[in-house]
């Protein structure tokens, strides 16, 4: 078998890249937008392919030879919704057989009620999160396309991702050492978190599950983590006590109209598929341009000598409105569905989880010497 993942340059794509290919039994093939994005996964020898998920051609031309397709791209509302057609199509006229789709569980919203399963209605009123509806379109135009299409569909929900690589842990180490790290009623609130091993040993089910056409599918861990359970191992690896973290109020969030708006334009379809024509080596000129300095730069100082800190210094915690309705859950999703039809059982703890992220930070620089030994 011969897997295509778009998206393989991040968090979740790179992790799909090390764990799929099994010697003699199944190749991958990583597809990404740029040259730039090829270069990171040099160091895996595969035949990586650039294609522009707007454009059905190219995809077209990196789908060939691919039995399934993984899709894991992240971005803005456009970016999502404007890459499932040619993405599907594409895989069509390529001759695929399944697409892998990697959603979240935002389509119920941060916090899913109680009682939710896949088969839950999505959310479509949640104000000020473009991203979670454009998630919910992509999955309704996947489906539909998949009504009349010859090229099998299998929708992924996942929670709370985390693991090396990961922004959750990266984020939440910045807080740790910034002391901005909060925890909203105490963490007592369920975190609905997968291990990355996890959620790719999942998909490695439903690849060939011969059940899974058509379906959707939550994914987690075994035990039953809240938020404090999350924060706890990287806060003692920190030296924080995290019963100690404050407890702010939760504050009034409010949406301004015109802000939405403006974002709902930059963010469309049109503008970032036009976007995604310009070349990448235009795009990293513009970049350069903009952070040239306007004056003459001052003469270079002497590199300062690193001080381990005594402590972590104090912050203020900045309440986000994403955060305080993740932290205010209070249902943990079930993956009985995974279990049943694609034999689906976490293969990874979760404190063992925790525990490669912790060693995976003690790697960067800029999180040494915080970390106890």
């Amino acid at each position: 078998m011969r897997i295509g993942i778009v998206g393989a340059s991040g968090f979740v794509g790179r992790r799909a890249v090390e764990m799929l290919p099994v010697e003699g039994t199944t190749e991958v093939c990583p597809i990404v937008h740029s040259q730039s994005s090829l270069e990171k996964l040099a160091q895996y020898k595969l035949d990586g392919r650039i294609a522009n998920s707007f454009d059905q051609s190219s995809l077209e031309s990196a789908f060939q030879g691919c039995d399934a397709i993984i899709q894991s791209i992240l971005g803005t509302p456009g970016l999502i919704r404007g890459t499932i057609v040619p993405t599907y199509k594409a895989a069509q006229k390529a001759g695929v057989r399944r697409i892998i789709y990697l959603s979240s569980m935002i389509v119920h919203t941060s916090a899913p009620a109680p009682g939710t399963t896949e088969a839950t209605p999505p959310i479509t009123n949640q104000p000020g999160f473009p991203t979670h509806i454009a998630k919910i379109d992509a999955e309704r135009q996947l489906l539909q396309l998949h009504q009349t299409g010859s090229v099998e569909v299998v929708i992924f929900r996942p929670g709370i991702v985390f693991g090396p690589r990961s922004r959750w842990v990266t984020e939440l180490a910045d807080q740790l050492v910034n002391g901005r790290a909060y925890l909203i009623d105490g963490g007592k609130g369920i975190c609905n978190s997968v291990y990355v091993d996890n959620l790719i040993h999942a998909m490695r089910l439903a690849l060939t599950a011969k059940d899974a056409d058509g379906e959707a599918f939550f994914a987690g861990d075994s035990e039953r983590v809240t938020w404090l359970d999350f924060y706890r191992p990287f806060a003692e690896a920190f030296g924080v006590d995290p019963t100690q973290l404050p407890s702010p109020p939760v504050p009034e969030f409010t949406h301004s109209r015109k802000q939405e708006l403006i974002g709902s334009i930059r963010e469309s379809v049109f503008v970032q598929k036009t976007l995604a024509m310009i070349p990448e080596d235009l795009k990293q000129k513009l970049k350069r341009s903009k952070s040239q300095p306007q004056q003459p730069a001052p003469e270079p100082k002497p590199e300062p000598v690193p001080v381990v800190p005594a402590a972590i210094p104090k912050g203020e915690p900045v309440v986000t409105e994403m955060m305080s309705i993740l932290q205010q859950s209070q249902y943990q999703l079930p993956f009985t569905k995974a279990e049943k039809l694609l034999g689906y059982e976490p293969i990874v703890s979760f404190d063992e989880g925790c525990r490669r992220s912790i060693e995976w930070l003690s790697g960067i620089d800029r999180f040494k010497p915080f970390l106890k030994k």
